[in-house]
């Protein structure tokens, strides 16, 4: 009988301390819970009766009911905020939403955005992919994960969610996070990742 180690199947991988570091999956601990967030559900209309304004300091969690996707709760939470710099990632995207940015930026309502997309974009989604390449930041990553940060010198939140850039009927989860810390994290994180995607 002869004995074949695991290593002489195949050749071992031999990682750089970054890759390793990057392979890592983030966590934010010790983050205290907030005991009285605000929930709501969607009212049929406008946004503003359903979202409303936000509090700094407080998380504020709901259900769209497939009547708003990420790009129409970004522009209803810059006319709180006032102009203000997004980084948002997207598992798909439609031309439709990538107008609507194009406007808000000509108009002065959004002072920059950059975008982390799924690879998949690419094929699934051609027409659209060929604008961003032609008018935004963007890199590409293999993702799934729906976070918008939207910054200015008085407001850092994180949108977190199971909504994409794109219109659908479905019904999505989300929370928007008024907190520094949380917001810290998640741009450090995505920073991090939008620096290893590609074109």
């Amino acid at each position: 009988m002869v004995l074949i180690r695991a290593s002489e199947l195949r050749p071992v991988v031999s990682r750089s301390k970054a890759d390793q570091d990057a392979m890592i999956p983030a966590a934010l601990m010790e983050i205290p819970a907030d005991t009285n967030p605000d929930l709501v559900e969607f009212v049929p209309g406008v946004l503003t009766k359903s979202i409303g304004m936000l509090i700094p300091g407080r998380q504020k969690h709901y259900y769209s009911d497939g009547n708003f996707n990420l790009i129409r709760l970004i522009f209803h939470i810059l006319k709180q905020t006032g102009p203000a710099h997004v980084f948002m990632t997207t598992y798909s995207i439609s031309q439709q939403s990538l107008e609507k940015v194009q406007s808000a930026i000509n108009k002065g309502e959004m002072l920059s955005i950059r975008f982390l997309i799924d690879n998949r974009v690419k094929v699934m989604s051609p027409i659209p992919f060929q604008m961003l390449r032609q008018s935004f930041v963007y890199r590409c990553v293999s993702l799934h994960a729906k976070v918008a940060l939207i910054e200015n010198d008085e407001w850092k939140i994180s949108i977190v969610t199971s909504q994409n850039a794109t219109d659908n009927p479905k019904l999505e989860r989300g929370v928007i996070f008024t907190d520094d810390q949380i917001f810290n994290f998640d741009k450090t994180h995505l920073e991090n990742v939008f620096n290893r995607g590609t074109d």
